[in-house]
């Protein structure tokens, strides 16, 4: 739309009278002097701002560069900082417009020309303010872009606060405390994306310091995070006959704690009464719904995968308690659980239940099942244990030792 009503006679007049004063809107006064709509106004004109003489009088292309300013305005009313220079520069333009229009339909000349340098100086203030509020919101977006990159690294450490969420009450609060405040985070990253969206720059700050406030308590929860890898403590290490010794009278005084009398239940009860396994870890598994047998997400909390199975077993490479997960090649899936003892002396104990094909090939010629409660138990760093333990291995098995400082 025209910001005037001028007709093409005086349109025509005009486009002469500035010809003949020897001023050019587009390129400024004659005699020298630098235009005062400059770069600024062809930039915010951009390729519609282009147009010459040859199509279009002076004073159109003067009020097609207005129109074209104004709008892309509206980033100024929403940006408190330059708003109020806005209002003023707004006034100004309008006195202007309204000046020339009146100097056009009287025909003066002296008026016209002044008219133009003013509305040439308003052009180039008002070009400038916008190119101020699309450099902040730009700056803005980028600020907006960065927290949004923060918080996918911290949510995508999702993992590490559910398996945490095993081994005690706090760290399972500690999850859901982590679920809530992503779920902030998330909300008032996508509000500010939003006010970006929305080019309101006054929206996009209010909306930056909710950010940064919901992602000072995410990075504290990372924090925590961080602080409880870096202070696991170190598996103890007991006697073997210690051991076997509290598994028979656990047995005997708790047998309902035994059930379901599942391999890794067992497993995790002998790691329980070693004092290297939480008690929490334990029952939280029992309670978990089953996949393929065993808990969900089970083999992720062990670290069982592909990339991590080993075939060949070497004892004197255990260097402390931790779960055995027997994985079945054909399948890969879990198929047994052990525990496995490193005792004060440094051998390797093996522990577990309810896998007769593993007892046949542990036990030596003329030897007695190795009972402790409900477990039977072998010595892995014994040579012919060892060798005979492979042996059963190299039959379809592949397996994963998880130490006991990363169940805690």
């Amino acid at each position: 739309m025209p910001l005037t009503n001028l007709t093409p006679e005086e349109h025509k007049w005009t486009e002469e009278m500035l010809r003949l004063l020897r001023i050019n809107v587009q390129g400024g006064a004659a005699g020298g002097e630098e235009g005062a709509l400059g770069d600024g106004a062809a930039a915010a004109g951009g390729e519609g701002a282009e147009a010459s003489a040859d199509d279009a009088s002076e004073f159109a292309w003067l009020e097609q560069s207005i129109s074209e300013l104004y709008a892309k305005s509206a980033i100024l009313r929403n940006y408190k900082s330059l708003s109020s220079t806005f209002k003023k520069l707004d006034k100004a333009t309008q006195s202007a417009l309204k000046a020339s229009v009146a100097a056009i339909h009287d025909k003066n000349e002296i008026v016209v020309a002044s008219t133009v340098t003013a509305l040439q100086k308003c052009i180039s203030e008002l070009s400038g303010l916008i190119d101020d509020a699309e450099r902040t919101l730009s700056e803005l977006g980028d600020e907006v872009s960065g927290l949004h990159e923060e918080y996918e690294t911290h949510s995508q450490r999702k993992a590490e606060f559910v398996k945490l969420a095993y081994f005690s009450k706090n760290n399972a609060k500690k999850l859901s405390k982590f679920n809530v405040v992503c779920e902030d985070v998330a909300k008032e990253i996508g509000n500010a994306e939003a006010c970006v969206q929305a080019r309101n720059i006054d929206d996009v700050n209010k909306a930056l310091k909710s950010c940064n406030k919901a992602l000072q308590k995410l990075r504290k929860e990372m924090d925590w995070l961080d602080s409880s890898e870096a202070s696991k403590p170190e598996s103890k290490r007991v006697g073997d006959e210690k051991l076997q010794g509290g598994l028979i009278a656990d047995y005997d005084k708790k047998k309902e704690s035994w059930r379901p009398q599942v391999c890794y239940n067992a497993a995790m009860k002998v790691g329980v009464i070693e004092g290297n396994l939480p008690e929490f870890l334990r029952t939280s598994l029992m309670g978990a719904a089953k996949v393929n047998g065993y808990p969900e997400g089970y083999p992720e909390l062990m670290g069982v995968s592909t990339e991590t199975v080993e075939k060949e077993f070497d004892h004197s490479k255990v260097e402390e308690s931790g779960v055995l997960n027997f994985v079945d090649d054909r399948s890969g899936h879990i198929s047994h659980t052990a525990y496995l003892q490193k005792t004060d002396k440094g051998t390797v104990e093996l522990y577990h239940t309810n896998c007769q094909t593993l007892d046949m090939a542990l036990l030596g010629k003329g030897q007695d099942i190795p009972k402790s409660g409900l477990v039977t138990h072998y010595e892995l760093s014994d040579p012919d244990t060892q060798n005979r333990f492979q042996e059963w291995l190299n039959k379809g098995y592949s397996f994963k030792h998880t130490p006991a400082s990363d169940l805690k």
